[in-house]
């Protein structure tokens, strides 16, 4: 049983560990910037829509929720959740509150964080390759 936890686990974080990945290719030079902008784009795309952190949307005490969510993006189970923070992402006027509440849990500082910096892997990466 603790087995299939641990894998289940692993699973669910798969985008970390291919930053890491990510972040030890830059040092290999048989790897080219082509794999590198490949991979951090699959790092940005899972922090943005699967990596695991709290819902945040604001409930009806004007407090966030606390639900599971999957990504930056999206929200819990309650469909309402989810429309309200894509449209938190889309408005402007909205970006601040979405931030405070991403930046409020562990989860999605990592999540945050973590596609800052392959966003970062893949413009260097792509530059790179069009340089050469």
């Amino acid at each position: 049983m603790a087995k299939r936890s641990r894998k289940k686990k692993v699973a669910s974080l798969w985008g970390y560990l291919l930053l890491v990945a990510v972040v030890c290719f830059w040092f290999t030079p048989s790897i080219g910037p082509g794999a590198i902008a490949i991979l951090s784009g699959f790092v940005v795309l899972y922090c943005l829509f699967q990596a695991p952190m709290w819902c945040c949307a604001e409930t009806r005490n004007d407090t966030p929720c606390r639900n599971n969510a999957h990504g930056i993006l999206l929200g819990c189970h309650l469909r309402q959740h989810k429309w309200q923070k894509l449209a938190m992402a889309v408005k402007q006027q909205y970006w601040s509150k979405l931030t405070k509440r991403v930046f409020s849990s562990v989860g999605g500082q990592a999540a945050t964080f973590s596609a800052f910096a392959a966003m970062l892997s893949a413009t260097v990466a792509t530059t790179t390759l069009i340089v050469k």
